[in-house]
């Protein structure tokens, strides 16, 4: 809140609604400012009433992904004061088991952010049918995973016998391969990641999202975006960069070289903002979150 500053008779983007967090924050911080909130996950209707009643005039919510931003500001007719990205899944979504995102409780395995229409594709689809090198390349490219090859070869192995129908099925495959252990995430972790990446198109809906936000941002509009993994952290970083008129070359001792690109945008944050302990110790979802920030110049 502090680097958006919501302002009175501005309008806003809550491009990953999930339970209302930013929305609730803004309007705390600017009660006469108007706010878009987008959310691909139908769920996430359960959570608008209360700012429907609220903010009649002012709140205003579409089931939709937002890479199609543009086509929704547009039926408003103006630009935007500021935008807020929350990357990744939403805790109602994690801590429901039929959505199959979670590997710590039983579930199908699914893993759609949206509804049926939204993906075709489910995470057993993928698990059952997909050959070996497919699923290898999944988990290494999405998942940064560098046992991919012998996670894959697993799951090929145990389908043979029998179908692999829920997550505690797929997180007892892999960690029953006794991989190096990192104390801090599950052995499971970039496996699952990977495959929700992959099914819900994650990273192609960011870069397609990030490119038209210079253009829809009024000057000194703001955006900031939570990330939770590299992957994303990545493309935000590259996209700020490039649109701030900054390269970096590969040489860690040259000085960043300016590009020939219009500057459209100022970064604000030099480094990401991370969580500090005492969040992490009261959220410890947050422990990977990385917070960039920028501004339309």
């Amino acid at each position: 809140m502090k680097i958006l500053e919501p302002s009175s008779k501005k309008l806003y983007v809550d491009a990953t609604f999930g339970q209302g967090g930013y929305t609730k924050e803004i309007f705390k911080n600017c009660y006469n400012c108007k706010i878009i909130a987008i959310d691909r996950d139908p769920n996430s209707k359960k959570y608008i009433k209360q700012y429907q009643s609220s903010y009649k005039t002012k709140f205003f919510f579409f089931n939709k992904r937002f890479s199609q931003l543009r086509k929704i500001i547009n039926k408003f007719g103006e630009k935007i004061d500021g935008i807020v990205f929350d990357l990744g899944l939403s805790n109602t979504q994690l801590d429901d088991p039929s959505r199959g995102f979670s590997f710590n409780s039983n579930g199908p395995l699914d893993m759609r952010m949206g509804n049926q229409n939204d993906s075709k594709i489910t995470a057993e689809k993928i698990i059952n049918e997909f050959n070996e090198k497919d699923l290898s390349d999944i988990f290494f490219k999405f998942g940064e995973e560098k046992k991919s090859f012998k996670i894959a070869r697993a799951i090929i192995s145990e389908r043979k016998k029998n179908k692999i129908t829920s997550t505690l099925q797929l997180s007892e495959i892999i960690n029953s391969l006794g991989l190096k252990k990192n104390y801090k995430i599950n052995s499971a972790t970039r496996s699952f990641q990977a495959l929700r990446i992959f099914i819900n198109e994650e990273l192609n809906e960011l870069q397609d999202t990030l490119k038209c936000i210079p253009s829809i941002l009024n000057k000194d509009g703001k955006i900031v975006v939570v990330s939770f993994h590299s992957l994303e952290d990545r493309i935000v970083k590259n996209f700020f960069k490039e649109n701030s008129g900054i390269f970096y070359n590969n040489y860690r001792n040259n000085p960043p070289n300016i590009t020939h690109k219009t500057q459209t945008l100022s970064i604000i944050t030099k480094k990401p903002l991370l969580p500090k302990f005492s969040e992490i110790k009261r959220n410890p979802r947050s422990r990977s979150a990385k917070l960039r920030a920028a501004k339309k110049i």
